[in-house]
């Protein structure tokens, strides 16, 4: 795990609200800290579903590197999109970062331009497998509503993915398209298809609701309840 300085840690902290562990913030309901525990499952099942897709490339022609691109539909019609770069490093790759994004969207505004940006995206991740990205997985949990999971090899997300111009791009549209936002980051022991449980180490929130955008942050690794 990759250690920060006291310095970098309150450099990383200012301009954030520190959450605790079971907190609530009042007039900010979104920080319920249940939104983390179900979104965290809904990862899960992301990552069930990613697993079966890559066993069936670990075998000789899966190993050879490759991207794939699955657009499919589950049982109740909701859509999947899992992009993956290189189909050997995700199976070969050791100690997982995941990233998830989920937010709540505005019911008054045209969205299109996010599948835009996305379809945008989706021709750039070959470029950034090198640096890290294993793969990109967004899902529709619940209709209108989508959410996003993300697999890195790196201890950190790579900075030249968060500077991708496409990148930076949603993100400066994101406040015109969500009331709030939760960005739960994650951690996979092992490699991929070792079977590992995904926990999640912290979250940050950003409520667009109001001119100046508030951010929040919670740590603290969440598992799965017994």
């Amino acid at each position: 795990m990759l250690r920060l300085g006291a310095g970098a840690i309150l450099r990383r902290l200012m301009g954030y609200s520190v959450i605790g562990p079971d907190e609530i913030l009042v007039g900010k309901p979104f920080t319920d800290p249940e939104f983390t525990r179900r979104e965290a499952e809904v990862m899960r099942t992301m990552l069930k579903r990613e697993r079966e897709h890559a066993e069936a490339w670990r075998g000789d022609r899966g190993r050879r590197a490759g991207g794939q691109i699955v657009r499919d539909h589950d049982g109740k019609e909701r859509r999947h999109l899992l992009v993956v770069p290189d189909t050997r490093a995700l199976v070969e790759a050791c100690g997982l970062t995941a990233v998830g994004f989920f937010g709540r969207p505005r019911d008054d505004v045209d969205h299109a331009v996010l599948f835009e940006l996305e379809d945008e995206l989706v021709a750039r991740m070959g470029d950034y497998a090198a640096l890290g990205l294993l793969s990109y997985y967004d899902i529709e949990f619940v209709k209108g509503s989508y959410g996003n999971l993300v697999l890195f090899s790196t201890p950190d997300v790579p900075k030249e993915w968060s500077a991708d111009a496409v990148h930076r791009r949603a993100v400066e549209v994101s406040p015109g398209h969500y009331y709030e936002v939760r960005l739960h980051r994650g951690s996979i022991t092992g490699r991929l298809l070792d079977g590992g449980d995904l926990s999640i180490v912290s979250t940050k929130y950003l409520d667009f609701k109001s001119p100046t955008t508030w951010h929040g942050l919670r740590t603290g690794t969440t598992t799965p309840r017994a």
